[in-house]
C-alpha cells in the first residue's frame, strides 16, 4: 500500500519534497552538460581527444551503472535521505573542484564524483515520491520530477558559455549544489508524519524479492532500449546536421536543444493526462510507436521550420514514457514501498547500461558513418520500448480500483 494513502488527505509538504528532489536533479544535469557547452575551451585546454571527451561526458553516469542496485537496497535498509546525503558530499566536491583538473584523468574523476548524488537519487526517486504522493498522482509527480533533467540540460547549454572563465562556471555550479545539499539535509523527510514504518530486512532479501519480479525486468529492459535510442540520437544529431546538412554548429546545437524543451513539456503533460484518465498503457506503446516514426522523420524531413517542429514533437513523445515507467516500482503489487528502492536501483542499472552499450557497441558499429542508418537504428530501439510495454500490466488508478473491487467481491 502507498504510504501517502494511509492519511485521509496527502500532506502539502509533498511539494517541498518534490521541489528539493527537482533541484537536486537539475543541478546534477546542469553540471554534467556545462562540460558539453564549454567543450570548445575544455578540449584544447586539456589536450583531449574526441574519445577522452566522450568519456568525460559519460563519467557522471558511471556511478549509476555501478551503484544503483546497491543504492536502492541500502535506501530500503537505511532510508533514501541518508544514502543520497552521502552521495551529495562527494558530488559537491566533484562539481566545485573541477577547475583544478589539468588533464583527462583528474577531470574524469571529478565528473564521476559529480554524478554520485544524481545516481543515488534517481535510483530511489519512485520510493521517496511514493511515500508522499497518492498512487493516482504518482505519474504527475514523476513527470514533474523528470522535467528537472531536461531543464538542467537546457540551462547549461544556454548559460555556460556566458561565464568569463571555465573556473567561474564550475564554481557557480558547485555553490549551487552545496545550497541544494543543505536544503536536502534540512528539508527532506522520509515519510509523512504518522505513516507506518517499513519493515527492515537484510539487503539480500530486498534484492532477492526484486530479482524474481518479471515486471521489474521488463521495465528495466524498456528503459535500456529507450536510453540507447535517446543517447544515440541526441549524441550524434548536432554533428550529423553539421556534416551532412551543412547546418552551422551553433544552430545545430540549438536544434538539438529543442528536443529537450519538448521533453520537458512531455514529461509534465503526458503523466498528468495518464493520471487524469486513470490508465498508463495507452501512453506507452502507442506513444513509443509514434515516437519511433517521428525520430526517423526528424532526420529525413527538409532542414528548416519542418525539422524544428518535428524535433519538438519528438521531444514531447520522448518525455512521456520514462516518467510513467519509473512509477512502476511503487505501483507493482509485488514491490510497493518496501522494495521500491531496490527495484528502482535495478531499473536504473539496466537503463544506464543501455546508455553505454547500445550506442557504442550496437548502433555505431552497425551504422558506421551512415547517419540515416544510425538514426534508423535509434528509432528501432525506441520502437522496442513500445513492444516491451505491451507485456506490462495496466497499473493506472482505474485498473487498480477494478482489481480492488473484484477482490472485495470475492471476499
Amino acid at each position: 500500500m502507498n504510504i501517502a494513502q494511509d492519511n485521509s488527505k496527502p500532506s502539502s509538504y509533498r511539494w517541498v519534497i518534490l521541489l528539493v528532489m527537482w533541484l537536486a536533479t537539475f543541478i546534477g544535469c546542469l553540471a554534467q552538460f556545462q562540460v558539453a557547452a564549454l567543450a570548445f575551451k575544455i578540449i584544447p585546454d586539456l589536450h583531449l581527444t574526441s574519445s577522452q571527451f566522450a568519456l568525460i561526458m559519460s563519467a557522471p553516469m558511471l556511478p549509476a551503472v555501478l551503484l544503483s542496485l546497491v543504492a536502492g537496497s541500502l535506501a530500503d535498509r537505511f532510508g533514501v535521505k541518508t544514502v543520497v546525503t552521502v552521495g551529495f558530499a562527494f558530488s559537491v566536491v566533484g562539481v566545485y573542484f573541477r577547475y583544478v583538473a589539468t588533464d583527462f584523468t583528474t577531470l574524469f574523476i571529478m565528473m564521476v564524483l559529480a554524478g554520485l548524488s544524481s545516481a543515488l537519487l534517481n535510483a530511489n526517486a519512485a520510493k521517496l515520491l511514493g511515500a508522499w504522493f497518492p498512487m493516482e498522482k504518482m505519474g504527475t509527480a514523476m513527470g514533474l520530477y523528470f522535467s528537472s533533467a531536461a531543464t538542467g540540460i537546457t540551462v547549461a547549454l544556454a548559460t555556460s558559455a556566458m561565464f568569463p572563465t571555465i573556473k567561474s562556471a564550475y564554481i557557480a555550479a558547485g555553490v549551487f549544489m552545496l545550497i541544494v545539499w543543505i536544503a536536502w539535509m534540512a528539508l527532506i523527510k522520509a515519510k509523512p508524519k504518522g505513516a507506518p514504518e517499513m519493515p527492515v530486512m537484510p539487503v539480500t532479501k530486498y534484492i532477492g524479492v526484486v530479482a524474481q519480479s518479471k515486471n521489474v525486468w521488463l521495465v528495466g529492459l524498456g528503459m535500456m532500449f529507450f536510453m540507447g535510442a535517446n543517447m544515440a540520437f541526441s549524441g550524434f544529431l548536432p554533428n550529423a546536421l553539421n556534416a551532412v546538412r551543412g547546418v552551422d554548429p551553433v544552430t545545430a546545437g540549438l536544434m538539438a536543444s529543442i528536443v529537450t524543451i519538448g521533453t520537458m513539456l512531455g514529461a509534465i503533460v503526458g503523466p498528468a493526462m495518464s493520471d487524469r484518465v486513470g490508465r498508463i498503457k495507452p501512453f506507452l506503446a502507442p506513444i513509443c510507436i509514434l515516437g519511433a516514426l517521428t525520430m526517423y522523420a526528424a532526420w529525413i524531413v527538409p532542414t528548416g521550420a519542418v525539422m524544428w517542429v518535428t524535433l519538438f514533437v519528438l521531444g514531447i513523445f520522448m518525455g512521456i514514457s520514462s516518467p510513467l515507467l519509473m512509477t512502476f516500482p511503487m505501483l507493482l503489487p509485488e514491490i510497493g514501498p518496501a522494495y521500491a528502492g531496490t527495484a528502482g536501483g535495478m531499473i536504473a542499472t539496466l537503463q544506464l547500461l543501455g546508455a553505454f552499450i547500445i550506442p557504442a557497441f550496437i548502433i555505431t558499429p552497425l551504422a558506421g558513418s551512415n547517419f540515416s542508418m544510425l538514426f534508423g537504428l535509434s528509432s528501432l530501439f525506441f520502437l522496442l520500448l513500445g513492444v516491451v510495454s505491451l507485456f506490462l500490466p495496466e497499473l493506472g488508478s482505474k485498473a487498480r480500483a477494478q482489481v480492488g473491487k473484484t477482490s472485495a467481491q470475492s471476499v
